[in-house]
């Protein structure tokens, strides 16, 4: 499964993509090949034959990933996320309208954060996820992506880096250790010849 890649990068635009990868599309020639295994041993007709591999490369295209892109623009403060199947791609051929644009506000992100999650038999996938400050949680790409955590984190680091984004209780600067400033330090000593002295 293809990863969350960096298509382009500069000090007003990041633009990430996730595109199919190339095992994605030899899922299509394998199934063409089992529609052409299926015509060349058959007995039917020719045009069964050429159902049986045209089902077998439309089926092989459902299997393949989405396109998908996420584009950090500071200059009009948006982040537009854009998600394409391999049917809207043919569509593209015809038409230029685009209705799978997800437009947000880059000042509402307050976090970038990566999220697990845990595939029974096949391992662990990730996700790279923006936080908004209303709560909600939207991540780079619709679903979970096999692969290395460590790209993810990557992905994510490069995302707060570009907007500038702190951890939560950071942002005012550390005060895990101001709060101890706060007590005055108190030496035992002291506070043993306070209870020996008579009252």
């Amino acid at each position: 499964m293809g990863g969350v890649k960096v298509k382009e990068e500069t000090p007003d635009q990041l633009k990430l993509a996730k595109e199919p990868s190339l095992q994605s599309f030899s899922i299509v020639v394998a199934f063409m090949a089992c529609g052409y295994g299926a015509a060349a041993y058959s007995e039917d007709s020719s045009l069964w034959m050429c159902v049986y591999v045209v089902s077998g490369f439309f089926v092989g295209l459902a299997c393949i990933e989405d396109w998908e892109y996420c584009e950090f623009d500071k200059s009009t403060n948006e982040l537009r996320q854009t998600r394409y199947t391999v049917y809207d791609k043919l569509l593209q051929l015809f038409t230029t309208k685009n209705d799978h644009i997800v437009v947000t506000s880059l000042s509402d992100i307050v976090d970038v954060v990566v999220e697990e999650q845990h595939v029974r038999y096949f391992g662990n996938t990730y996700q790279t996820v923006m936080v908004y400050d209303t709560g909600i949680c939207i991540g780079v790409t619709e679903s979970f992506v096999y692969g290395n955590k460590i790209e993810q984190e990557v992905i994510a680091d490069k995302i707060k880096a570009f907007l500038s984004v702190e951890r939560p209780g950071m942002a005012d600067g550390d005060t895990s250790s101001s709060g101890e400033e706060d007590f005055e330090h108190v030496n035992p000593e002291d506070l043993k010849d306070d209870q020996e002295r008579p009252l």
